[in-house]
């Protein structure tokens, strides 16, 4: 089931055009720390930003399905965070299991964008492309 969600993603970017084996290289020398870096911070802004929804509560006016999108889409980068850091090791080691959790968390990211109608949504589909194109440097 999930080789052929990756699958139908891989065929679609598959029609981008092709990284030098040079850019490729950076990429996948460069990942695990960008992974390690954007999943703590993603961690850390998200709990803050649920730790100041009581205050964005008060300006809400009763608006609860403000509140639960926030919360919701908050709980999903505190996720997010956590499988990207988690996705550290398994990169710097060229491990396919690591590029998949990447691949989820950029998934969670993309639903996390579309429940909050954010135009981030973009760029989740965006950054999904360099990490396509190296997907064949990660064996399993």
């Amino acid at each position: 089931m999930t080789d052929k969600f990756i699958d139908i993603f891989d065929k679609a970017y598959l029609l981008l055009p092709e990284f030098s084996p040079n850019v490729k290289n950076a990429i996948v020398k460069i990942l695990p720390y960008l992974a390690v870096i954007f999943g703590l911070l993603m961690v850390i802004a998200s709990i803050v930003e649920i730790l100041g929804a009581p205050f964005i509560s008060i300006f809400a006016f009763g608006k609860s399905t403000l509140i639960q999108t926030l919360l919701l889409t908050n709980v999903l980068g505190i996720v997010q965070g956590v499988l990207m850091v988690s996705a550290f090791s398994a990169l710097r080691r060229k491990n396919q299991r690591g590029w998949r959790i990447l691949f989820w968390s950029q998934i969670l990211w993309i639903i996390s964008s579309f429940i909050s109608l954010s135009l981030s949504l973009i760029l989740g589909f965006l950054f999904l492309y360099p990490l396509f194109k190296v997907r064949s440097h990660y064996s399993k």
